[in-house]
């Protein structure tokens, strides 16, 4: 792991001159994830036994955050990437389609769980993607939102409903190339954008019946997906810190070489910059703390402490990114504005923080349901 980290940091001003021009275009970064895939950093979550390092979540975390301070789009498909094999190798055994070394290595997957009709799958209900039985396994039939990285995926992770008369809560594992899938250029997004969150059409497509991760009915459904979802929130977390430590540095060398003429010295000498920086620094100070205690509290295995302190990683550190470079916009005046710099392109990424689920009202529903007792 020390080694993958080193290779990733090594590429950093790379990833992030490619992740200005990707973001200029809204092309996705083949080159950016192939050097990726050279450093090792595809493969540390998958099991020894497929050639990984099966690494914990903190590991993934700091690595996520080395990314995003450089390529916040790579670094979002890898989390993506890291949450789903954290949920597979969680199963008795590991997907029987994933269980040679040529399946894995290298190869990224995603979650197809959000449909443009349903929205996210958090907010419950029965999936429109249809899974038909046939002889040879199982045909499924649906539209999927937000897949992310689907240019480099290999394998898709869909989430679908039988089609019995009490349907059940499905999982499949599918080729990226399988027959009867169609990409539909629909992302158009103000920040990520060239992380290709297209939409797809799925019509009869083919799955055999070993590629079937997990069925249960709607009730228990929910037994499937919960590492995943720890996961996503702890990765989700480090990735938006990461977006937040790039705006705060350049903002910070810029209130240093800046030095108005009516002033005659740095920005940086004024009390009400130095304010502002000073709240950013303790405000990552308390993003790493979170962090840190989330990703403990995982491998403790604390399920309470795991609860609150999600929540408390996506208000604060998720949700709070956008917050934290619009008022670094405010010092920086037009600079912060300008194409041509890291700010304005790392605000608009940290605004993409607040769409991911779960969604921040339904958090602050839950808690005040809780604290008054209903």
């Amino acid at each position: 792991m020390v080694s993958v980290q080193k290779r990733v940091s090594e590429i950093r001003s790379d990833l992030k001159s490619w992740a200005r021009n990707a973001d200029k275009t809204a092309e996705f970064p083949f080159e950016a994830l192939d050097t990726l895939a050279r450093t090792g950093a595809f493969d540390v979550v998958l099991p020894r036994a497929y050639g990984g390092a099966e690494c914990d979540l903190a590991t993934a975390q700091a690595l996520i955050g080395s990314i995003a301070q450089a390529d916040p789009v790579s670094a979002l498909v890898l989390v993506n990437h890291y949450m789903v094999h954290a949920e597979l190798r969680a199963l008795p055994s590991y997907p029987a389609p994933l269980q040679r070394k040529q399946a894995v290595q290298g190869k990224l997957i995603n979650a197809l769980l959000a449909e443009p009709d349903q929205g996210s799958a958090s907010r419950g209900g029965l999936p429109g993607t249809v899974a038909h039985k046939t002889e040879q396994g199982w045909r499924l039939t649906g539209r999927k939102a937000y897949a992310t990285g689907i240019p480099a995926l290999s394998w898709l992770l869909v989430r679908a409903r039988t089609d019995a008369s009490d349907p059940e809560i499905a999982f499949f594992l599918v080729p990226r190339e399988a027959l009867g899938i169609t990409v539909l250029s629909t992302w158009d997004h103000v920040g990520m954008r060239a992380s290709a969150s297209q939409e797809i059409v799925m019509k009869d497509v083919p799955v055999p019946d070993d590629h079937l991760v997990f069925k249960a009915s709607p009730e228990n459904s929910f037994t499937f997906g919960k590492v995943l979802g720890v996961w996503n929130q702890g990765l989700l977390g480090a990735l938006y810190d990461g977006v937040v430590r790039t705006a705060v540095g350049w903002t910070e060398h810029f209130l240093k070489e800046r030095k108005p003429s009516n002033l005659g010295a740095a920005l940086a000498t004024l009390p009400a910059m130095q304010d502002v920086i000073g709240g950013m620094r303790i405000a990552l100070d308390l993003n790493q703390t979170l962090l840190r205690s989330f990703a403990q509290a995982v491998a403790l295995k604390d399920k309470d402490r795991v609860q609150k302190e999600a929540v408390l990683l996506k208000t604060q550190t998720v949700d709070g990114a956008a917050g934290l470079t619009q008022t670094l916009l405010a010092i920086a005046g037009n600079a912060g504005l300008s194409a041509r710099n890291d700010l304005e392109r790392c605000h608009r990424d940290a605004l993409c923080g607040r769409i991911h689920a779960p969604h921040a009202e339904l958090l602050r529903n839950k808690a005040g349901r809780q604290a008054l007792g209903l």
